[in-house]
């Protein structure tokens, strides 16, 4: 038995992190397709209308800049910003209104409901035929929402994600370069594991009301592949975010426990549709990193159990002793501000506690609904 359970989670956790993007890079010479080169208009063909869309919480601390950020972006068609404010009890909604500008509208509703439902009451008012989704704290480069729109010039494209670039260290900072190439390879098959919902777009036309509870950026590229559309990732469509990383453990638990909702209520449509592209990048890139540390604990306890028979099982306890070492170094390099290179282990870790967590919260129907400003 504890043989069957050691190469059993030995094997998971092999295919999730080198299999799975081995097996991405070595199909990736196989794919013949022409989004190696970048979308070009036809001829007459104009940009489209864009709306950018914001669920605004307590925000008086960045709403303004938020704003002036948008009127400095650059783009050859229209564009229009909607802001609303999610019961806000600050100046948020003051501070906006302050900002006269016809392309910029602002709605107050005063008794808050959730992100999900203040982001639907803004698709309702928005008349952009792409909707661009951003938070108050992310500020565009100049050109990003030009990068964004490009990518709709394939009819193919249903969604586009951009990048962010955070000011501040996080306990994912090294993970996000690995994030980032195995984003890449999946993104050229059409599928993304998740939107980044700090700058992201997406077709107006594809767009469908849906449960507020199921967290919009994990859910939308589900909704693009299931309707037979891509979704795909435009590197030079940046942002930078701020925020303070004490409270990010609390936040990565938050967010893996809504996207795993949106996982399981998701999966048997993508089933039942066929769509085994979205199903397996899904399974692979996101359910195993939720069960990496379950499964790095079945791993160790059964090779502690079995280490009398040797072998593999003995070479197996020397690895997980010095994982442990690491991470302990990793801890303290990290309360001593040295080299973020140092706390690589220390974050793996983390990161992967966080997604069990985020993963037993949805299973226990614990899941949060609203959301709190960073800092708060």
């Amino acid at each position: 038995m504890f043989q069957l359970i050691f190469f059993i989670s030995l094997s998971l956790l092999v295919y999730a992190y080198w299999l799975y993007p081995l097996m991405l890079l070595v199909s990736d010479y196989f794919i013949a397709d022409k989004r190696k080169l970048p979308p070009t208009q036809s001829e007459g063909q104009g940009w489209p209308s864009v709306s950018l869309l914001l669920a605004a919480h307590n925000e008086e601390k960045v709403i303004s800049a938020k704003i002036l950020n948008y009127l400095n972006c650059q783009y050859p068609g229209s564009t229009e910003m909607v802001i609303v404010s999610d019961g806000s009890t600050d100046r948020t909604v003051e501070l906006a209104r302050s900002i006269r500008e016809p392309r910029v509208r602002v709605i107050a509703r005063n008794k808050r409901a959730g992100k999900g439902v203040a982001l639907n009451h803004a698709i309702e008012e928005a008349h952009g035929e792409i909707i661009v989704f951003t938070d108050a704290n992310a500020f565009f480069a100049a050109d990003s929402i030009v990068e964004l729109v490009r990518p709709f010039f394939d009819p193919r494209v249903g969604l586009v994600t951009g990048c962010t670039r955070y000011t501040e260290g996080t306990i994912g900072s090294l993970y996000q370069r690995y994030e980032l190439a195995l984003k890449r390879l999946e993104a050229r098959r059409g599928v993304v594991a998740t939107a980044d919902g700090a700058i992201y777009a997406m077709r107006r036309s594809l767009l469908r009301q849906h449960d507020p509870s199921l967290v919009n950026d994990f859910l939308h590229p589900i909704l693009v592949n299931l309707q037979g559309y891509d979704a795909v990732i435009a590197t030079k469509a940046v942002c930078g975010e701020e925020f303070s990383v004490n409270n990010e453990f609390a936040r990565q638990v938050r967010m893996v426990s809504l996207a795993s909702l949106v996982y399981l209520t998701m999966l048997p449509e993508l089933v039942r549709m066929h769509r085994w592209r979205p199903v397996i990048v899904l399974s692979s890139h996101k359910l195993l990193r939720w069960l990496t540390a379950p499964l790095l604990v079945l791993t160790s306890g059964a090779s502690l159990c079995l280490t009398p028979l040797g072998g593999i099982y003995q070479v197996a306890i020397v690895g997980e002793i010095a994982f442990v070492v690491f991470c302990a170094a990793g801890a303290l390099a990290r309360k001593l501000s040295l080299n973020e290179r140092l706390t690589v282990v220390y974050q793996f870790v983390v990161l992967n506690w966080a997604g069990a967590l985020g993963l037993w919260r949805c299973l226990t129907g614990t899941v949060p609904v609203m959301w709190q400003p960073r800092g708060e």
